[in-house]
């Protein structure tokens, strides 16, 4: 029997791996062997526990178990190991990071399902910063769904979702923790839980400060500093009360607090630097029950405040509620209603002429029906009202077949659409460059029609004599009215115009592979492709984004017993673009300097008792020039990645 199954799992792998050149599109990815159990449960996906088996949906899980094994600083850190995902980050002091799912920077980044985008402050299509999600010390799982979101989520939902989940209060223990490195690098976090009887309370801060920026000059390949000063500082605190009113029932009040803050460097040959300032006060409320010992559902309220300091002070206050009940009508079907409701507003003190807002109204409807023996459909329907982007209803469908408890393969197609941020609709600035008697202008846009398409992706996913682990899925996307900022350039001015000017095409595929060579040694690798094609409307037809890299790689070896965990893990990119031009001021430009790069990371602890340990991460150790954004001036990059550094410490847990 096991032959049979295996030589089935190498039957579909072989085939997916032939639809992927057929259609042009590779994606690769892989994690730990126990993070790609299929039998791991999800709630992202579909808005219900699921095991992972049974979601016809390209997901990825980061365990707290990994977090703590990898002792990540933060968020980004833990996405860049997310197979599909890019984060773009400068290495720029208190400049934001980003990700990039399926080749898109529409991204809705959820905290335990609580949306954390904001409209105001950012001039990209992403509408958040990573740099101010929670402290990963109280991560319990991140769960990360490429694709297949709008219809669930609405607006932002585009290339995907990322949803942090913080750790239940169900037990009383603390954790400690301090870190030294390079760059006049600190990191120190801690955190406190108690649970007495139904209540549980937990409290936890930390604070990351970097002393500067080096990083390894591609022209010149001599290690250099930032020709300004670029320290930073980065502190979160956070609270959580839980109490158990019932059997059945729950109520959790919590607040979030984080200040950002520091000096960055306009690009690499800047001679001056801006001063950032960022906070959240994030407060919140959510009740949960559970009807007939199986249907759960939830109520909750939140209020994020979201203060940004750049050249001029600007704020941001969304007020929210979400309400969810699951609802069993038999056996084999299972039923998720929902609604909410999101009000912005905004006020950029240098670029709008007052206070702005908009508002949106939602209800969605989702269905799991498995309406024959392994196979189950998803369908879901979802309707938005928005107070600028009007109404619109967006649809779903999932199809998943299950072979046994570590196999499937799947089919979903779903519609998504992303309404207009604040910035788009009614920022403005004016910029007068005196130097080269040059002006600069950006103008928002309150007539913008909202970006729609439709996304569909195909995926395998088997576990083969309980030792090696294999995921392969192929994505494509299509955008109309896609938003972007219209540049127009003359002898001596750049006006730039929010419009819908773009039609967007994305397709790309991923694969991974996990595998255990014994109890202590195993073996990830990833590949990674991503074709992104813009269509401008000016007879050129669709055309190659140049800003992404669309061959990403990666490779892990992992060793650990019961006193030493140790990774090694290598990252690398292939086939960015190198054409150049030169500018109005006779600079040459380009997207990246070199087509390819490889970097070398690692990441050891060790347990030198029950409670304490010691930890100790390395990154870019092969001190490579190479950048995640592009950008370059004069064979230069703009903003390279920092250059070789370390950080060590300790961890105590009481």
């Amino acid at each position: 029997m096991k032959k049979v199954q295996s030589l089935r799992n190498a039957v579909m792998v072989s085939l997916l791996a032939g639809t992927t050149v057929v259609w042009g599109g590779t994606a690769f990815a892989a994690e730990d062997l126990q993070e790609f159990a299929l039998e791991d449960m999800v709630v992202t996906a579909t808005r219900t526990e699921s095991k992972m088996v049974d979601v016809p949906v390209n997901t990825t899980v980061i365990s707290a178990e990994k977090i703590a094994d990898r002792h990540y600083l933060d968020v980004a850190d833990v996405l860049k190991d997310v197979p599909g995902a890019t984060v773009m980050d400068t290495g720029v002091g208190a400049y934001e990071k980003k990700v990039v799912l399926n080749g898109d920077e529409r991204v809705l980044v959820l905290v335990d399902g609580k949306r954390v985008n904001i409209d105001m402050g950012t001039m990209s299509r992403a509408s958040y910063d990573l740099n101010q999600m929670p402290d990963v010390s109280l991560i319990e799982r991140i769960e990360v769904v490429k694709g297949h979101g709008g219809a669930l989520y609405g607006s932002d939902a585009v290339g995907g979702v990322v949803n942090i989940i913080t750790k239940k209060v169900d037990h009383s223990y603390g954790k400690v923790s301090m870190g030294f490195g390079s760059h006049q690098a600190r990191d120190a976090k801690a955190m406190y839980t108690i649970k007495e009887g139904k209540t549980g309370v937990m409290v936890a801060a930390s604070k990351y400060k970097q002393g500067y920026h080096e990083y390894k000059d591609a022209k010149t390949e001599a290690n250099k500093r930032w020709p300004a000063a670029s320290t930073y500082e980065n502190e979160k605190v956070s609270v959580k009360l839980s109490q158990e009113l019932s059997e059945t029932s729950n109520l959790e009040l919590g607040y979030d607090f984080s200040k950002f803050e520091g000096v960055r460097s306009y690009s690499t040959k800047a001679k001056s630097a801006s001063f950032s300032n960022k906070k959240t006060n994030d407060f919140y409320a959510k009740y949960n029950w559970t009807v007939n010992d199986k249907d759960q559902g939830f109520i909750q309220l939140y209020r994020n405040k979201y203060d940004y300091y750049n050249a001029g002070d600007m704020y941001e206050t969304d007020t929210g509620f979400e309400a969810q009940q699951n609802i069993t009508l038999s056996d084999n079907n299972r039923l998720v209603v929902g609604a909410s409701y999101r009000k912005a507003k905004a006020l950029n003190a240098t670029s709008y002429t007052a206070e702005k807002s908009i508002n949106n109204k939602a209800v969605f409807v989702s269905d799991q029906w498995e309406f024959a023996p392994s196979w189950t459909l998803d369908a879901g329907v979802r309707y938005d009202k928005h107070s600028t982007a009007g109404s619109k209803t967006t649809w779903s469908a999932g199809l998943n077949k299950k072979f046994d408890e570590n196999s499937h393969a799947y089919f979903n197609w779903g519609q998504v659409f992303k309404a207009p941020t604040l910035d788009d609709l009614y920022y403005y600035s004016y910029y007068y460059d005196d130097r080269n008697k040059y002006t600069y202008e950006s103008y928002g846009n309150p007539n913008l029609k909202p970006e729609k398409g439709d996304t569909w992706t195909i995926g395998y996913g088997t576990k083969i004599a309980d030792k090696t682990s294999v995921n392969i899925s192929y994505f494509q996307s299509k955008l109309e009215d896609a938003i972007d900022w219209d540049t127009t350039n003359s002898d001596n001015a750049s006006v730039s115009i929010v419009r819908n000017v773009d039609k967007q095409k994305k397709n790309g595929m991923e694969l991974s592979v996990a595998h255990e060579l014994n109890d202590n040694w195993d073996l990830e690798a990833s590949y990674t492709y991503v074709r992104v094609r813009n269509d401008n409307n000016d007879g050129s037809g669709y055309v190659r984004d140049n800003n992404y890299i669309p061959n990403m790689y990666r490779f892990g070896v992992r060793y650990h017993d019961d006193l030493w965990n140790a990774d090694l893990f290598l990252r690398g990119g292939s086939g960015a673009d190198t054409s150049g031009a030169n500018d109005w001021y006779g600079n040459y430009t380009q997207k990246y300097v070199d087509s390819n790069y490889v970097t070398l990371d690692m990441s050891v602890s060790y347990k030198a008792s029950k409670d304490l340990s010691f930890y100790a991460k390395g990154y870019n150790l092969l001190n490579k020039a190479y950048a995640e954004s592009a950008g370059a001036v004069n064979y230069a990059y703009s903003y390279p990645a920092q250059g070789r550094r370390f950080i060590i410490g300790a961890e105590y847990t009481f």
